[in-house]
């Protein structure tokens, strides 16, 4: 009975640590291509669905997947006179978007109602982000955050460290979006004026009036009082405090990340591409031709991680010949047993086989669920 059990262990341990081997051995070449084709799927389809960003000048990869997907910083930005000068060219819809901030660590997106038209979005309750401290969730994030219309979401702070920052504001979620399957399931929206209170260029605070508190006041007049830094801001609006938000820039110097074009025609966008080609300060993309060179990079990339996997494939598969060399020499006795009762050699071979055949199948199946149930969460992290 001993020797069974160690002869039932030794079998076991054996036919696991082959699956496990052919599993990572098939799986890292199934992820890859699965996620290289849904990254390559996504992006295109993103991409071609917008005909036309205009952004500051510098890295155009930078300003394609934050303008689409709402991924990385945005540093260089551009202004509200930038938006009307493009929207004065009566060649498209102009969209404006705002970014660089979060909540809960997904990405806050500052917009016009017209971006959700563009994108063909429709909610699925409450309403659109009109009023400044409102917010409307991406239907993933709803779902991730256990928030629904009427509930509340504090913004990420910007620095720990920096003393100057803006508060944390908390928005109160006015709408859900309905499941889009685009990167806007993973995003919160709310208005241009929102994103600037974040941003902090616009705040509210205390009144100021004869009673505000000495401590508050740095100078006074007969014509003025001017506040110091100890005055609180609000990190809630409300219907109480909303007339007390303001901004300490001139509207059309406001700034934006890029702006989204939906031209009227081909001819349209090809005579603002023109246009702006030569601008000192703003640069137009074409999305779908940016895309196709961000995916010639993935693609050479992918073809160097196939030529590491083809390496380790060949380094498994000699471990497995090892194995299965070893496992020859170790079961004599038990195919000797087969001959005695009544197995010929070819049947023998034919088990052995069989034997081989369940354990790739099963490293198959392994590594192709493994890679399905990795797809969503890798593509998260690329784009």
């Amino acid at each position: 009975l001993q020797i069974s059990w160690s002869h039932l262990l030794y079998h076991k341990g054996r036919s696991i640590i082959q699956v496990a081997a052919l599993t990572l051995t098939l799986g890292l070449p199934i992820t890859s291509k699965i996620v290289s084709s849904e990254v390559s799927k996504r992006l295109l389809a993103r991409a071609e669905a917008t005909p036309l960003i205009v952004g500051a000048k510098g890295d155009r990869f930078d300003l394609i997947l934050n303008s689409l997907f709402f991924r990385g910083s945005s540093t260089n930005k551009i202004s509200i006179r930038d938006y009307q000068l493009l929207s004065k060219e009566n060649r498209g819809l102009a969209i404006p978007l705002n970014l660089g901030f979060s909540a809960k660590g997904y990405p806050l997106v500052g917009t016009t109602p017209e971006y959700f038209e563009s994108r063909n979005i429709s909610l699925a309750s409450g309403t659109l982000p009109l009023r400044n401290g409102e917010v409307t969730l991406g239907n993933s994030c709803a779902k991730k955050l256990g928030l629904n219309t009427g509930g509340f979401i504090l913004t990420d702070q910007v620095n720990l460290y920096d003393l100057s920052a803006s508060y944390p504001i908390r928005l109160k979620v006015s709408g859900v979006l309905e499941k889009s399957n685009t990167a806007d399931d993973e995003a919160l929206f709310l208005n241009l004026q929102s994103s600037w209170i974040i941003e902090g260029i616009g705040h509210g605070h205390i009144k100021l009036d004869e009673n505000t508190s000495k401590e508050n006041v740095l100078s006074e007049s007969k014509s003025s009082i001017t506040a110091n830094s100890s005055l609180e801001n609000y990190i809630e609006i409300t219907d109480l405090n909303i007339d007390q938000f303001h901004f300490h820039q001139e509207k059309q110097s406001l700034p934006i990340s890029s702006v989204l074009i939906f031209p009227s025609n081909f001819k349209d966008r090809t005579i603002l591409k023109g246009k702006y080609n030569q601008h000192l300060i703003l640069q137009p993309l074409i999305p779908s031709e940016t895309a196709n060179e961000i995916l010639n990079v993935i693609f050479k990339i992918e073809n160097l991680l196939n030529a590491s996997f083809i390496l380790s494939g060949l380094a498994a598969t000699l471990f497995l010949i090892t194995l299965i060399l070893l496992s020859l020499q170790l079961r004599k006795n038990e195919f000797e047993t087969l001959h005695l009762i009544g197995c010929d050699r070819l049947t023998v071979i034919f088990l052995y086989i069989g034997e081989l055949m369940i354990l790739i199948t099963m490293s198959l199946i392994l590594a192709f669920v493994s890679a399905v149930t990795l797809k969503n969460v890798l593509v998260s992290l690329i784009i």
